[in-house]
């Protein structure tokens, strides 16, 4: 069994190199690394079981599937597991035991677990960051703000220099609450602090701040850690994040990043399941590929609260880059300025580079909190978000040829 006591979390935390607690300083020290490439796991699975189980049900099932181990959300869905199959039971290979789980009526969904990789660029000057609890508490709301943005990423480090203003939602005053939870929550390493240690998330975080902080918009942001050091997450981890963020009743969510060829049917009904409340904001991808023949989600996936975000260059009108903008006239909705975009890492230094849709869904993101009313139905939140789109004909190969000049 891989569930762990949270106790036992905060020492493994205080051991660990790339993220030590320091629980007489108050201070969390923070190795950044770049990212590396993900592979597939064949031998692990991710369910979600049907509302409404008690916990025999749940032990009996896993038994009849021939779990040999398994995991919950430290916060989040309850009913979302990972599960650890033999490879035989009952002579049946785990292929077809997952096909049966997809259409056993205990169960919303069942996919085969998989990595995810951000592969954005982020900094690549390793730092030491530390970060006091002070640092932490004077960028929290004390009140909920009007709009509320999720950001499904590395975590966030709330004492990077641009963040002037308290921006971080307060999650311990929310009805849905875990354990210490007070600003997000880290799936990674499963406890209350989703600090960044990769950098990508904090970028993505600050492009959408930027883009806010001087419009007079009550806002906050929710950060949900389910991407490590090196930029890798697992399917599992996306999933509880994601769940997290639609428990704590967000008004957008940001997921810059994804995947291709398959979908998951438990991302998708997440998705699915807050069509009429919540607007997912997506990056379309970096390599140049067309998304209607080859998908790419979560971008591709058909719901109406999806606005998938493509990269484009700094040229007056903006256009594709071969290499990099992903396009599909049914499945991009926008472009948006992503290539070569000023990160400064510091307040005194030179600025650093950055490229790619990740950066450009996160600047829409930050535009599409600017626009956000109470109460407002999405249908009409996705047409004041696009009103301001502007035409160009060298943008034909996306849904609305168009762009937000941000």
């Amino acid at each position: 069994m891989k569930k762990i006591l949270y106790f036992s979390l905060i020492i493994c935390l205080m051991s660990c190199q790339s993220e030590r607690l320091d629980m007489n300083s108050e201070a969390f020290t923070i190795q950044k690394s770049s990212s590396t490439a993900a592979n597939k796991q064949t031998e692990t699975v991710v369910i979600r079981f049907t509302e409404g189980l008690s916990i025999t049900e749940k032990a009996a099932i896993r038994a009849s599937y021939g779990v040999v181990a398994y995991e919950t959300c430290s916060c989040g869905d309850k009913n979302l597991e990972s599960w650890d199959l033999e490879d035989i039971y009952e002579g049946a290979t785990i292929e077809e035991r997952v096909s049966s789980m997809e259409q056993d009526p205990v169960m919303e969904g069942a996919d085969f677990n998989f990595n995810i990789n951000i592969s954005s660029q982020v900094p690549t000057v390793a730092a030491a960051t530390t970060i006091h609890y002070q640092q932490i508490l004077s960028k929290i709301h004390s009140q909920k703000a009007d709009v509320c943005i999720g950001v499904l990423d590395t975590g966030i480090d709330p004492s990077y220099f641009g963040f002037q203003q308290p921006f971080l939602h307060n999650s311990s005053s929310d009805e849905e609450n875990c354990d210490g939870d007070f600003f997000g929550w880290n799936f990674v390493d499963n406890n209350h602090m989703p600090i960044d240690d990769n950098g990508h998330g904090t970028i993505v975080s600050y492009l959408a701040y930027q883009q806010l902080e001087n419009t007079g918009t009550n806002f906050e942001i929710l950060p949900a850690k389910a991407f490590d050091a090196t930029g890798n997450g697992s399917l599992f981890n996306v999933g509880c994040g994601l769940s997290y963020l639609i428990k704590k009743d967000v008004n957008i969510i940001n997921m810059s990043f994804g995947w291709t060829e398959t979908a998951s049917t438990i991302i998708g009904d997440y998705i699915k399941e807050v069509e009429q409340r919540i607007l997912i904001v997506t990056s379309a991808g970096n390599t140049g590929a067309n998304n209607d023949v080859v998908a790419h989600y979560p971008s591709s996936y058909t719901t109406r609260n999806i606005l998938a975000v493509t990269a484009v260059n700094n040229a007056t009108p903006p256009n594709l880059v071969v290499s990099l903008s992903n396009y599909g006239q049914v499945s991009v909705d926008i472009a948006v300025k992503g290539v070569g975009l000023p990160f400064y890492t510091m307040p005194d230094a030179a600025p650093i580079s950055i490229t790619g849709s990740s950066y450009s869904s996160a600047k829409a993101t930050g535009f599409a909190a600017s626009k956000y009313h109470a109460s407002m139905e999405l249908s009409v939140f996705y047409d004041k978000i696009l009103i301001d789109k502007i035409q160009s004909d060298g943008l034909h190969q996306i849904k609305y040829a168009s762009y937000l000049d941000l």
